[in-house]
């Protein structure tokens, strides 16, 4: 999970408008999506990375990280469209296709992640695009509790190995210790979750309809800047299949 948080920092892309950086990555996927050959969601991947690890810089242990996940579904991917096929053309073209497709969105979305802090995401979500506060801090509330689960798993499981709850003595073994980790998982999340709904009402959250806000995000020319410079490589892209396909 460690893989996919975001990393602080102070770049070019870090003080864009998370909002911005989001819609970007919509529009590579609808680019992507419609991409009926392997080379322009290979141009995206290769692209995102080098605008990742240039403007935003993220070292390149940070982007590759992420990749011990996505690039063994993008094999997995690859070889199920290539063997199952039906249609007409390269049964490999298309499975090419596909994986590099999941690759591409895969890195958009790491741009996001990886230069975002999910508090100010939150603010750009209550101040560009208007949603209620209860949504958003419920949405951010759900996400901070992502690495404290990770870190009550790794307690609850060193529990059962103290107590000897955990082999492979038969290929029922991993069945049993994951109903064993899920139950005590799921009773601290309830609980947690109730720890911050009270938490939050004894503050009086959401009693008055307008609120005050100690930071406010804002839209400005660098956000201008690099969504025009996304869009026009995007119709470049696009231009380019329609030329050369």
């Amino acid at each position: 999970m460690r893989a996919f948080v975001w990393h602080e920092g102070d770049s070019f892309l870090h003080r864009l408008n998370p909002l911005t950086k989001l819609l970007m990555c919509f529009l590579a996927a609808a680019v992507v999506s419609t991409a009926n050959e392997p080379i322009t969601p290979a141009l995206i991947v290769v692209l995102s990375f080098v605008v990742t690890r240039g403007v935003g810089q993220v070292p390149w242990i940070v982007l590759g990280r992420p990749m011990l996940f996505g690039i063994p579904a993008a094999f997995g991917v690859f070889w199920t469209y290539t063997l199952f096929y039906g249609g007409s053309g390269p049964a490999w073209l298309f499975g090419a296709t596909m994986a590099t497709r999941l690759l591409a969105i895969m890195s958009a979305s790491l741009l996001f992640v990886l230069t975002t802090d999910p508090s100010q995401f939150v603010r750009s979500l209550i101040h560009q695009a208007h949603v209620s506060p209860r949504i958003a801090y419920s949405v951010f509330a759900a996400y901070r509790f992502v690495p404290l689960l990770e870190i009550e798993f790794s307690s609850i499981r060193a529990a059962h190995q103290m107590r000897g709850g955990v082999g492979n003595r038969s290929f029922l073994d991993p069945i049993r210790e994951l109903f064993g980790y899920a139950i005590p998982l799921l009773a601290t999340a309830v609980r947690k979750g109730e720890r911050v709904a009270l938490a939050m009402e004894s503050r009086g959250f959401g009693a008055l309809p307008q609120r005050t806000y100690f930071r406010v995000t804002t839209l400005g020319n660098n956000d201008l800047v690099f969504a025009v410079a996304c869009v026009g490589a995007f119709v470049a892209l696009v231009a380019g299949r329609f030329y050369f396909y």
